[in-house]
């Protein structure tokens, strides 16, 4: 690889923060052009982005239907920017004929629930952040996610060890036998010369 090439890599790298591989395969595809690389990169992400928002509202969608279904809810509030947009007194009746069509017709998406913060308040005057529920469950997935790849790793450094070990000892029985192959070689030869 040149060193232009690489002074590419490293630019693209530096602005976008991705991985060298990332970079390289984003400069292979805009034909060396580091801005398109860039671009490319940028895109991607925003994708990547826009797939972790519409699953993590799905999530809080999903939630708050949850919530409302254990019928001990009293209101839906919906906030922005702290600022409520929407404030629904939920009784067992509106659950089914008046909220749920709300949160799909009102065009309250997936995407719209990652920026607001959703809140239902209880009988009981508890009040239960819906987002930070989910983000709950979200860390706690990528917290037994990241346990199984650390004992994945750990394993996988235990199996390398043992192998290695293994060999060492192959190695070592090889070099006896070879060491006694000689000396009867040897042996022999002194025996054939007399």
């Amino acid at each position: 690889m040149d060193n232009e090439r690489l002074q590419k890599i490293d630019e693209i790298v530096n602005r976008t923060h991705v991985s060298f591989e990332k970079a390289k395969n984003a400069l292979d595809q805009a034909n060396g052009d580091v801005i398109e690389a860039i671009i490319i990169i940028e895109n991607s992400n925003q994708s990547s982005n826009n797939s972790n928002a519409k699953q993590k509202g799905e999530q809080v969608l999903d939630e708050i239907k949850k919530i409302l279904k254990m019928g001990n809810a009293t209101k839906l509030i919906i906030k922005k920017n702290n600022e409520t947009i929407v404030n629904l007194p939920v009784t067992a009746g509106l659950v089914g004929a008046l909220v749920a069509p709300f949160l799909a017709a009102a065009g309250v998406t997936a995407a719209l629930l990652t920026q607001c913060s959703v809140e239902i308040q209880q009988s009981d005057g508890n009040i239960i952040d819906v987002n930070k529920k989910v983000e709950q469950g979200m860390d706690a997935v990528k917290s037994t996610v990241n346990d199984i790849k650390n004992k994945a790793e750990n394993g996988a450094e235990e199996v390398v060890d043992k192998f290695q070990d293994g060999a060492d000892i192959i190695k070592d029985k090889f070099q006896e036998g070879t060491e006694e192959i000689k000396d009867v070689f040897d042996n022999n030869k002194n025996d054939d010369l007399y």
